[in-house]
Formats: structure tokens, sequence, C-alpha cells
């Protein structure tokens, strides 16, 4: 959700609409319909929640898919008006679902996290750069003595599969 709410804001900052895009849009006239029939008929039939679920899903598989789509090609636009009425959909679900919300003193926790992540010396986040590009190389000795050179800086690296990697400071 907060990634089409983002997506939906840079879009709107910029303007970046095309006229065919607003005129028509299969997921607004089609996907979001259907899905908040069959939302509504889950709830009908004995609030069947896993199948009211299953049109949430649907709805973030859409989203997800144009994001997709989108990437896949340098001139495609991005289908605005159906990502509206997924937001919008999903606000509706979420009347039932009660899931988006802001967990309290979340703010805090990223906030600290921005400022910890400033306080990384330059020289640190370099090591691991360079150790995430010797991983990526698969130069697994390169990549052991950079992160033996970082955790004398008094830091630890963390990996995570498909991210960036995670730096803390040792604890002593």
């Amino acid at each position: 959700k907060h990634k089409i709410q983002t997506a939906l804001q840079e879009n709107h900052a910029s303007d970046d609409l095309d006229d065919s895009n607003a005129a028509s849009s299969d997921i607004a006239e089609t996907v979001v319909p259907t899905q908040i029939q069959n939302f509504e008929a889950a709830l009908k039939d004995d609030l069947s929640m896993p199948r009211a679920t299953a049109s949430l899903f649907a709805l973030v598989k859409a989203a997800e898919g144009e994001f997709k789509r989108v990437d896949k090609s340098e001139d495609a636009v991005l289908d605005v008006v159906g990502l509206q009425a997924i937001n919008a959909a999903m606000d509706r679900m979420d009347r039932i679902f009660g899931i988006f919300y802001t967990v309290p003193g979340f703010e805090q926790e990223e906030d600290h996290n921005k400022k910890f992540v400033a306080q990384v010396p330059d020289d640190v986040m370099e090591l691991v750069g360079q150790r995430t590009a010797a991983k990526d190389a698969k130069d697994w000795e390169l990549a052991d003595s950079l992160r033996a050179r970082i955790t004398e800086l008094g830091f630890a690296v963390k990996d995570v599969k498909g991210g960036e990697p995670i730096i803390s400071p040792i604890e002593q």
C-alpha cells in the first residue's frame, strides 16, 4: 500500500500523466470492480475472510504487476488511474480488515535509523560497497577481508537476501 501511495504522490508531483492512460485503465475498469464484487460476495457469504483476503491480495498482485510492467519498458507509463482505483479499493477493504495502520512509535524508530545511517563513517560505507561488489563478483576472499576491516572499524555487516546489507555498530 505504501508503494502505491508513494508512486501516486510522485506521479502527481511530476504531473507525468499520459492522456491515453487517463481515458482508459484496464485495472480501474476491470480488475478493481471484479475484486470489490468478490470481496463483497465473500463478506455476504458468512464473512468468508479467506475469500475476502484473496480479493485484497489480487489487488496487491495487480499493483505489483503494473510496477513490473513499467520497470520492464523504458517508454511505459504508469497506470496512475488504475493505481488510484486500487488504492481506493484497498482503503474500502481496510474498513473491514483494519490492517493498514501506523504502528505507534514506528516513526520514531525510522527517524532513529535515518540518523544512525548518517552516523556511519564514509570509509565504512565505501568498504561495504566494495564488499557488495566483491560478493557480486563471487570474490569471497576479498569480501571476507573487507568484512574483517569493517569489523576492525567497529561495525558489523549483516547480509540481507535481495537487499542492501545492514550496518550496525558493534556493542562492547
